[in-house]
């Protein structure tokens, strides 16, 4: 027996001859697609004996190992194949009020996929206790969306597919979320929403970032999404005297209404850059890539260049309804010939652009319930520590000072 070990919270499928070995915890459901896994007594009930059949199975949660039986020459293939985990906040109410099929029926319709791809596991009050209590002052439901098990591959199988359709179905939940219309599409109140998404397959050009992550025994980063209520602008567009690059390049942050760090990178949703002259009218002159992605909560622009002079310029960040806009700031023509001059440098203010600041980082209390939701951190605006280099550009008498 070999145990291999996963860091990613997906499904392991174990195939010999191309067919289908369940792990020995499996419960089957009614139709024999699809299984649930049991919940171990003891932690070797379910780890298979060294003289089992080829190919038997087990995945230990606790250590993301996954152990299987080898005999002889007989090829073993272990397939990782995609899944969505989502977990929703809802308010205050009972078990008995919440109807877990409506909200697999209604998810299922807004997303246009068959309702047996979605599945409820764990449902935790809002202060860590089991579902097993009957009263709760908050519900957290955690759902997988996947694909059912193939029984048996062939060349055609294809997990690329089942990611990409993935993917989607994250962005679709992702951008209603932050829009402020996931409630109304799937006909439960929801406060916020945590995604856990599938890792890209290696044909896909985002796995070599993914391959190239340190690989430990943590639970998955949880990305947090709520309705959107503000763009920061926490690093600030500074230019140069005269036209080109900038020298600093700016950084927006997307938040909810309590600041906290809205992750739109789940969704492909795009933050645009645009040049506003004095009067607040669309000016030319802003090159480089000036409609970007989201990095979590992050749109960090990599790029920008003003190439058109002009005095009191402003640049403006733009995500849906959503804008913040730059102070104000002059740019040259770069001169043609410039007269030698004396420059003077007096001690300038030091430098830091930190992200990150402990004293107020919001922490989610640890649970004890096996949740992969359970110990996620949401990251609050007011959490971050802004320091900012600070350039004055003055021109008196034949003196540079900057």
């Amino acid at each position: 027996m070999v145990s291999v070990f996963y860091s990613k919270p997906q499904r392991l499928d174990v195939y010999v001859d191309d067919k289908l070995v369940p792990p020995t915890n499996a419960k089957w459901n009614a139709e024999n697609t699809d299984y649930t896994l049991k919940e171990p007594i003891s932690p070797d009930q379910y780890v298979p004996e060294l003289n089992a059949t080829v190919g038997t199975n087990y995945f230990d949660q606790d250590y993301k190992m996954l152990k299987v039986v080898l005999s002889g020459s007989t090829p073993v293939q272990i397939r990782t194949s995609p899944v969505l985990f989502i977990a929703f906040d809802l308010p205050a109410m009972t078990e008995d009020e919440f109807f877990g099929d409506n909200l697999i029926r209604n998810l299922a319709m807004f997303l246009k996929v068959p309702p047996n791809m979605i599945r409820i596991t764990k449902i935790i009050r809002e202060d860590g206790s089991a579902r097993r209590r009957k009263r709760s002052t908050g519900l957290k439901v955690e759902l997988e969306i996947k694909k059912p098990p193939v029984q048996e591959t062939t060349n055609t199988t294809n997990d690329e597919e089942d990611f990409t359709l993935l993917k989607s179905i994250a962005n679709n939940l992702g951008q209603a979320a932050v829009s402020g219309n996931l409630s109304r599409s799937i006909g439960f109140n929801v406060s916020s929403m945590g995604i856990i998404p599938p890792p890209p397959p290696s044909s896909d050009p985002s796995w070599n970032q993914v391959a190239t992550e340190k690989v430990t025994r943590e639970e998955e980063e949880v990305s947090y999404v709520s309705s959107v209520k503000n763009l920061l602008l926490i690093g600030e567009p500074i230019t140069q005297p005269y036209v080109g690059p900038l020298h600093q390049q700016p950084s927006v942050m997307a938040v909810d209404e309590q600041g906290n760090c809205v992750s739109v990178g789940v969704t492909t949703l795009t933050v645009t850059a645009s040049l506003k002259d004095v009067a607040g009218k669309s000016a030319n002159g802003l090159e480089g890539n000036t409609t970007i992605l989201f990095d979590t909560c992050w749109a960090n622009f990599t790029d920008l260049s003003v190439t058109s002079s002009g005095q009191n310029l402003t640049m403006v960040f733009t995500l849906n309804e959503w804008s913040v806009k730059s102070r104000t700031f002059t740019v040259k023509n770069t001169p043609t010939t410039q007269t030698p001059q004396t420059t003077q440098i007096p001690p300038t203010s030091s430098i830091v652009n930190a992200t990150t600041s402990p004293s107020t980082t919001r922490q989610t209390p640890p649970t004890t319930d096996g949740s992969i939701f359970g110990s996620s951190t949401a990251l609050s605006a007011g959490s971050l520590c802004l320091l900012s280099v600070i350039y004055a550009v003055a021109c008196l008498n034949g003196f540079l000072i900057y």
